[in-house]
């Protein structure tokens, strides 16, 4: 068991007791298309998991985590060390710098130990924990204004590690990642909310994405595949879901700016 290495909006770490009740008390394969930040798959620790999320630069990190931890925590170490070792009056200038130098990785489509390092850096650093980027799908998240910085918990990034090994990662459409989902596999979806939380992926998860999510939820239902899907509770959402068992339940939204949006409702829709 461990906890998730970044912060997402639309984390599930705090339903995490209120989803694990509601789990298939057995399944085969763990599948979770849109991984995010991955607190439920890092407290199952499942034996065998496949997991995806189409933001190329979080599954890097994944990656990197999994096939090179000793070399990601050395580069961390010397951005933290940097961070925390320079005049308060700096430490915007050097957010901006780093900030700057990850949206070179985005802008060239390049993926390295780097880039994870600078992606876990702005995610500690940047405001609100958040990852938001502009319609050219440049980061766009300013500084929080941290005196002193804390980068990783190296017993949970071991155990973190070990169960990123476990796991197929995949970075692609969440329809491809799910054609071999079979009998009694069990499928997680942590779905893009609807009509909220839309500038995390340039381009957004349209309403025709939606359907096509509910259409693939049908599918797998139609093969034996045991899901649950988590989204905002809205009448579109329930309306496609309307054949499944809808439980509706009250949230707290951390990651918004505004206190007073910081409550809310969503639904937990599951097919068995």
């Amino acid at each position: 068991m461990a906890n998730p290495v970044v912060k997402w909006a639309g984390g599930k770490r705090q339903l995490l007791p209120i989803i694990k009740s509601k789990l298939p008390e057995e399944f085969n394969t763990y599948y979770e298309p849109f991984l995010g930040g991955g607190a439920l798959l890092f407290d199952l620790s499942p034996e065998r998991a496949i997991i995806n999320d189409f933001n190329s630069q979080l599954i890097n990190v994944y990656e990197v985590i999994k096939d090179n931890r000793s070399g990601l925590i050395e580069a961390l170490n010397e951005l933290q060390e940097a961070y925390n070792g320079i005049p308060e009056s700096i430490k915007s200038d050097f957010y901006l710098e780093k900030r700057n130098a990850f949206n070179q990785y985005i802008q060239q489509n390049r993926l390295s130990l780097e880039s994870a390092a600078l992606f876990i850096f702005l995610n500690k650093t940047g405001f609100n924990g958040l990852y938001r980027v502009n319609s050219s799908g440049m980061f766009n998240v300013p500084s929080a204004h941290k005196k002193q910085i804390k980068l990783y918990d190296n017993d949970n990034l071991f155990e973190v590690s070990r169960i990123l090994n476990r796991c197929e990662i995949f970075n692609m459409d969440f329809e491809k990642v799910l054609i071999g989902a079979k009998e009694n596999d069990f499928v997680f979806f942590d779905s893009p909310y609807y009509d909220t939380f839309d500038t995390y992926q340039a381009g957004g998860f349209t309403i025709d994405d939606h359907k096509r999510l509910a259409d693939v939820f049908n599918t797998l239902t139609n093969k034996g595949v045991k899901c649950m899907l988590t989204n905002n509770d809205c009448i579109f959402i329930k309306e496609l879901y309307k054949d499944y068992n809808v439980e509706v339940i009250d949230v707290k939204r951390m990651i918004n700016c505004k206190g007073n949006a910081r409550t809310g409702k969503e639904v937990i829709i599951t097919n068995y």
